[in-house]
């Protein structure tokens, strides 16, 4: 039997917290661990913003966030901890800081993080890359999925006269969710790699439905205007585009991808690429087309990341970073061409990814910090 058992507290959402869960579920089944997941219904508040160079606390929600305590069962003790997988790198959950023991940070950047006191500070942990994937165990959870819809439905429920229409309305969103599971992809689609046998330059890419916030709105306008100078620089080889919705229909149609949208196509395409485009995620969150490129070790051309990652991903070693439009292009006109290069850097991104993102490697790794012995 394992030393050492996980509770897994019920989380507000699944598609973040996929990733570590998944990692977690692997473990288990190989009996490194086990795991037990615990109905957990109370709505954990607060937020701390870095912003000016201080720090403010406000009474908010901080659905990002998912709790865990890792028990020593030989020992008799246990730790407390929590994943952020939240975008932004300048808040932080309250409830997290005050209550767990370690609280690894998706976005961490050093620089906001020195701004926290010194007790909470020492909490803080890197989380490095992750992606929205599942294990089939996880996706079997019936005790998870109940305990995400309860919980949803409590953070949903305001006494007013629209108090039922609005829980009918939560209801139906987050059984949805729960059904999407059945379609989602699995961690081994992923293990399996296939080489890219074309030039194909892949970019594809989405909108956010509503432009709430500036920084969405210059989100869309960089990758528009990647995707058109793709476009122009590589007609015979780009492949991607805008996946069509309301506001890419509206504004964006000369730049609608030309590649499958359902998930499971849009990886096999991914698959078939040789050659792929990177751009930051929202509040330069590190986003998941990483992880997924480096999962099927291609040659990844990328916008340099802000997050500060447990492993660096290096320039030459395992991609190129471009910072402007003639970067963007020498850099993809040099992978064509150097096939050595493209091939080290194929090599070296699969490599990174089965040591340091991989959900059941990096779960470990993050385990293993708090345990006196490897599991």
């Amino acid at each position: 039997m394992s030393r050492y058992k996980v509770l897994v507290y019920t989380p507000l959402e699944l598609s973040q917290s996929s990733y570590f869960l998944t990692g977690l579920f692997m473990l288990a089944e190989e009996g490194k661990l086990q795991i037990e997941v615990k109905q957990d219904f109370k709505l954990k508040k607060g937020r701390l913003i870095v912003a000016d160079h201080k720090v403010k606390k406000v009474n908010k929600p901080f659905p990002k966030a998912a709790y865990f305590k890792l028990i020593d069962i030989k020992n008799q003790t246990s730790i407390s901890f929590a994943t952020d997988t939240y975008d932004f790198d300048n808040q932080f959950s309250a409830y997290a800081l005050k209550h767990c023991d370690f609280v690894f940070k998706r976005n961490y950047l050093q620089k906001n993080i020195d701004f926290l006191p010194l007790n909470k500070r020492a909490k803080m942990y890197k989380m490095g890359l992750t992606f929205k994937v599942y294990s089939d165990l996880f996706r079997k959870n019936k005790t998870l999925q109940l305990g995400f819809l309860i919980v949803n439905l409590k953070a949903d429920f305001k006494i007013d006269r629209h108090s039922l229409s609005r829980l009918y309305k939560s209801f139906k969103k987050h059984k949805k969710q729960i059904k999407l599971l059945k379609n989602a992809r699995l961690i081994e689609q992923y293990n399996k790699v296939k080489k890219g046998d074309e030039n194909i330059v892949f970019f594809q890419t989405r909108c956010f439905s509503e432009e709430y916030h500036e920084d969405v709105r210059r989100i869309h306008e960089q990758r528009y205007h990647i995707i058109k100078l793709l476009k122009k620089e590589f007609p015979k080889y780009f492949r991607g585009g805008f996946i069509p919705s309301k506001i890419v229909n509206n504004r964006f149609a000369d730049a609608i991808t030309d590649v499958p949208t359902e998930a499971h196509a849009y990886l096999e395409a991914l698959k078939n690429a040789k050659i792929v485009i990177y751009t930051r995620g929202l509040a330069n969150s590190p986003a998941w087309k990483m992880a997924e490129y480096l999962s099927q070790g291609k040659v990844i051309i990328a916008e340099r990341l802000t997050t500060n990652l447990p492993f660096e991903l290096e320039h030459g070693k395992h991609l190129l970073f471009f910072q402007n439009d003639q970067e963007l292009i020498e850099n993809i006109s040099l992978v064509l061409n150097n096939l050595d290069l493209a091939e080290k850097l194929s090599r070296n991104a699969r490599l990174y990814y089965e040591n340091y993102v991989h959900p059941r490697e990096n779960a470990k790794r993050i385990l293993e910090l708090m345990t006196p012995t490897k599991l």
